[in-house]
């Protein structure tokens, strides 16, 4: 099971993330309580090995998203929005994630190599439908160590998506959450 805990604003959550097993870590890069500055986040950002790092941006100018992109060393843009033929550019450079709030409103064309995240939270932590799919997905949305392993038993998803449900406050994450959700989204 891939695991990313998003919403990282601070070097020793997205350490501790990656040392506790966390496939990929989230910085979002766009408005939004849990934004990570991206100057501070350059001076640690290379610190972290092994793991998939991800920008989450919503609006932006593709060439904006790719500087920023290559500033950070990201691997992965994730974009909340609708598919947009300038995003051919960023997948030059980049993998993309595309979340969307259903798979039946998803129009991205089938020929985009990308993965896809079901999120219709948007980050509020509103859960998402546990439900099965016929194309691979992620799945993001109200998750918690509580319920991540019903979550993923009911929805069958290749992957799983967690900020508030791992969190003290907006941004700062609970090292016991953290690897709690670890542990049980992989028992």
């Amino acid at each position: 099971m891939w695991i990313k805990i998003c919403g990282i604003t601070r070097r020793e959550d997205a350490l501790f993330a990656a040392e506790q097993g966390a496939d990929a870590l989230g910085f979002v890069l766009t408005r939004s309580p849990r934004r990570a500055d991206p100057g501070k986040l350059s001076a640690w950002i290379h610190e972290l090995e092994e793991v998939e790092k991800v920008g989450v941006f919503v609006n932006e100018d593709p060439s904006e998203i790719i500087r920023f992109s290559e500033m950070l060393s990201l691997d992965t843009v994730q974009l909340h929005t609708g598919f947009d033929s300038r995003h051919m550019k960023i997948l030059e450079r980049f993998n993309i994630i595309y979340s969307v709030r259903d798979l039946n409103d998803m129009a991205i064309p089938a020929d985009v190599p990308c993965r896809i995240l079901v999120d219709p939270s948007r980050g509020s932590g509103t859960r998402a439908p546990w439900e099965k799919a016929e194309i691979p997905f992620i799945l993001a949305g109200g998750l918690t160590p509580d319920n991540v392993k019903d979550a993923i038993c009911r929805a069958e998803p290749t992957g799983v998506d967690v900020s508030s449900g791992v969190e003290s406050a907006p941004g700062i994450k609970d090292p016991v959450l953290v690897r709690r959700f670890i542990q049980e989204a992989r028992s």
